[in-house]
């Protein structure tokens, strides 16, 4: 009579969460063997830690509004937080009162919590779609939990951004590689041509926490799917890219609205 194989030992959520970052491999690996496992936590974590940098941004901005009652901005701050998260230099702060939260400020917390999980659907759908374009599919749901698992270092990335503003009190104007097409240190608002909003779009989102979640999606790819390595990064690698691109569009048709209401 042969001999049963010992139950797989069940993993807390918190260590399923240290594991993301120091054994991906073996962690979702484990995932793909209990596939009930609640996402829930780091579906709250990482939104908690994307919106705090938005909340610090406006506490930041409300506080540097006061010395600017009593005779503008100090000589030592070239460039502080205006009301809203946005950038102003030198002599540009508007003499204010400190105020609670715009509407803007508002329309950006709410979106952030709702493109989020829309994020990780579309995520999920796509890894979904190549699985099963590979013939190695393992069904929707684990994509979907996939998706949100490797999400884990943009949480990292909002903990790190949060720390910066709160102890610059600069707002992190261009984000990723951004900063190398739109200069964001002249004394006044630059509003680029659409091709420069394009190029942006696409570098804004390439930083070292983009490269890290993607290695954990090939990483998870190749756990869930049982894919090559190769087929697995190409399969990631196009999803960014088409992506990032259909990310221009708004960008560009953001840019060419505020052009015509300047």
């Amino acid at each position: 009579m042969s001999e049963q194989s010992a139950p797989v030992e069940k993993k807390s959520l918190f260590s399923l969460l240290a594991g993301v970052f120091v054994r991906p491999g073996a962690t979702f690996a484990h995932l793909r063997e209990h596939p009930s496992r609640s996402w829930w936590l780091p579906a709250v974590l990482i939104v908690v830690c994307t919106l705090l940098p938005l909340l610090v941004t406006n506490a930041v901005a409300n506080r540097s509004a006061g010395p600017t009652m009593n005779g503008g901005m100090t000589p030592e701050s070239p460039a502080m937080i205006g009301k809203g998260g946005g950038i102003v230099v030198e002599g540009s702060l508007p003499a204010e009162e400190p105020t609670g939260p715009s509407a803007m400020d508002v329309l950006k917390t709410v979106g952030t919590i709702v493109s989020q999980p829309l994020t990780w659907l579309l995520w999920g759908g796509a890894l979904y779609l190549a699985s099963v374009f590979l013939g190695r599919s393992s069904g929707f749901k684990p994509m979907f939990q996939l998706a949100v698992w490797a999400w884990l270092p943009y949480a990292v990335r909002g903990l790190v951004q949060t720390v910066y503003i709160w102890i610059t009190g600069q707002a992190i104007l261009n984000k990723g590689f951004a900063g190398y097409v739109i200069d964001s240190s002249t004394s006044q608002i630059i509003t680029p041509g659409p091709e420069k909003l394009a190029l942006a779009s696409i570098l804004g989102r390439v930083d070292g926490f983009m490269v890290w979640n993607l290695a954990l999606l090939v990483i998870g790819l190749m756990a869930f799917t049982k894919l090559p390595r190769r087929k697995a990064i190409i399969a990631v690698g196009v999803i960014w890219l088409v992506f990032a691109l259909l990310s221009v569009v708004p960008a560009i048709l953001g840019g060419m609205f505020s052009s015509l209401t300047m």
